[in-house]
């Protein structure tokens, strides 16, 4: 069963951080788990200024950490009781947030990232892509919109997770499960057809189409059997992400859990589809 024992949380203290909050506080509580808060000040080097410029800029390392100590106690009011740990560092924070989550045997990182939209380079920006891409551990992510304030999935009611047709999909359906258990949460699986797995008009071909998405409904069946659940499954053809977003919404998902490489050394094409079903979710997204 995933018992989140440590959850890391780095803090930017943006309005993406303070939305979170509510979500790390119900985690921390319902897993009885420590939390550690992360705040990393980053000084990209031109901030330093060269030996020859004419303004050389001075930084007092120790007071800035003194200070961001203080104002990460301010951010986060842990309930009585809570194992809490609040650390600042200076350096490159996608490098100190996975450095933390290896050696301080954390189970799950809490990022949101930024609702920059769908025309971005950088869909998730650049720390939260190389954390993803990093760690070894979990990663929790928010609903990747322009607007941070929504906690309408905090109480976890319906989850869906993404299967593709490869034997190491019974672990993670057996991993979302027992997630579910936790959270007392109605699960559906979910798995999309897309063209490279069918020919180029599968859309103009309505026979070609239902016998393509009947074959994998019933693969996935063989894999529950293996995994020893009977969870309701949808299957549609198209993108990824808009399939996963498609249900989403159909069930109103306050859940996607993925496949990153945790329970397995890969998950194949879901995994390279990580960053468009992240960037597509209604939904918080749960990389395992």
């Amino acid at each position: 069963m995933p018992r989140f024992k440590h959850i890391l949380f780095p803090v930017d203290f943006s309005k993406r951080c303070q939305a979170a909050k509510p979500f790390v506080a119900s985690m921390v509580q319902r897993f009885n788990a420590r939390l550690t808060l992360l705040h990393v000040i980053n000084m990209p080097a031109g901030w330093y200024g060269g030996i020859d410029s004419p303004y050389p800029v001075m930084f007092d390392i120790p007071a800035m950490l003194k200070e961001g100590r203080k104002k990460l106690q301010e951010f986060f009011d842990a309930a009585p009781g809570t194992d809490i740990t609040y650390s600042v560092e200076h350096g490159d924070p996608a490098t100190l947030i996975t450095s933390v989550s290896h050696t301080n045997d954390v189970d799950l990182i809490v990022m949101p990232t930024h609702g920059y939209g769908k025309f971005r380079i950088l869909l998730l920006g650049s720390v939260a892509a190389k954390v993803l891409h990093d760690t070894r551990c979990a990663v929790w992510t928010a609903a990747h919109t322009e607007d941070p304030l929504q906690a309408t999935h905090i109480d976890c009611r319906s989850m869906i997770c993404a299967v593709d047709l490869d034997q190491e999909y019974v672990a993670l359906i057996r991993y979302a499960e027992d997630l579910a258990k936790e959270y007392d949460a109605e699960l559906r699986l979910v798995h999309a057809v897309t063209a490279t797995e069918a020919s180029s008009d599968v859309e103009n071909d309505n026979e070609t189409r239902t016998n393509l998405l009947e074959s994998a409904s019933q693969q996935i069946q063989a894999l529950q059997a293996k995994a020893g659940t009977n969870l309701e499954i949808f299957v549609d053809g198209g993108p990824v992400s808009t399939v996963i977003e498609t249900a989403a919404l159909r069930y109103s998902a306050d859940l996607v859990v993925i496949g990153r490489g945790k329970l397995h050394e890969k998950f194949g094409r879901l995994r390279t589809h990580e960053y468009s079903v992240i960037r597509d979710s209604p939904c918080p997204v749960l990389s395992v």
